[in-house]
């Protein structure tokens, strides 16, 4: 890697874990860094994220103790019914087309949209059965293992109802279930030579003191203020993802 490279995956990381703890949607910055700079083709660029992600829910959870806001029990259970998805997307993101994953990412974000078109209420709602709540944990699991970017937005999407849509709360909870899903997905990229694990160190850095700043700022700012954030970030994700899937496809028309 170049010194040039390496700052950029480096502001990328700051970037990535900052935005991810707070929201979610930020691992396109992850993959524009390790594809543009660092040089690596989308097969690797792809799964070498998630050594950032690691990084992200890690620091994300010490963030959160050290302003106050610990993880919940049911957090650490959540993480572990989701690994079972983590390990099937991995698996899937080695074998489907690019195209698949923007078409994917941009349905997330359009569904993330329409359950975040208004405020919370006054009075929080009771949480949601329990069978739903595993199935959202295998749904979780299964996106960070195929596409990562996103993440922390469907665990907003899935867990919002089982967290009484206390983004705070969810935000302290989600860092438990990133590091249970991250870990599952980088020992199954691992396992297939899939990582370049220099400029993922590097991503990581970045991303572990992006994600640690984040966390008192989440809890100072409160839901209200991490619900803005998590719709720009879908909004601006859902734009990049459409303009992805239209040049993709008339790419291939061309080349047809």
């Amino acid at each position: 890697m170049t010194l040039l490279a390496i700052l950029i995956t480096a502001v990328a990381g700051v970037a990535m874990g900052w935005i991810n703890n707070v929201a979610g949607g930020a691992g396109m910055f992850a993959l524009w860094a390790l594809q543009y700079s660092c040089g690596l083709p989308l097969a690797i660029a792809n799964p070498t994220a998630r050594v950032a992600a690691v990084a992200i829910g890690l620091f994300s959870f010490l963030g959160y103790m050290r302003a106050g806001q610990r993880a919940p029990l049911r957090a650490w259970l959540h993480g572990l019914l989701a690994i079972p998805g983590a390990v099937l997307g991995s698996r899937l993101a080695l074998l489907l087309p690019p195209i698949a994953f923007r078409v994917y990412l941009a349905s997330v974000m359009v569904m993330l949209l329409w359950q975040l078109r208004r405020p919370a209420p006054a009075q929080a709602a009771a949480g949601q059965p329990q069978w739903l709540t595993v199935l959202a944990c295998l749904l979780i699991g299964l996106h960070m293992g195929y596409s990562q970017v996103g993440t922390g937005l469907v665990i907003t999407l899935v867990l919002a109802a089982a967290y009484r849509r206390d983004l705070v709360a969810l935000n302290a909870g989600k860092s438990a279930i990133v590091i249970a899903t991250s870990c599952s997905s980088v020992t199954t990229f691992w396992a297939a030579h899939a990582i370049a694990w220099v400029p993922g160190a590097v991503l990581a850095a970045g991303a572990a003191f992006g994600s640690y700043i984040a966390s008192h700022w989440a809890v100072r700012k409160g839901s209200e203020g991490v619900r803005r954030v998590v719709i720009a970030i879908a909004l601006l994700t859902l734009v990049e993802q459409t303009i992805s899937v239209v040049l993709d496809a008339c790419s291939q028309k061309h080349s047809g």
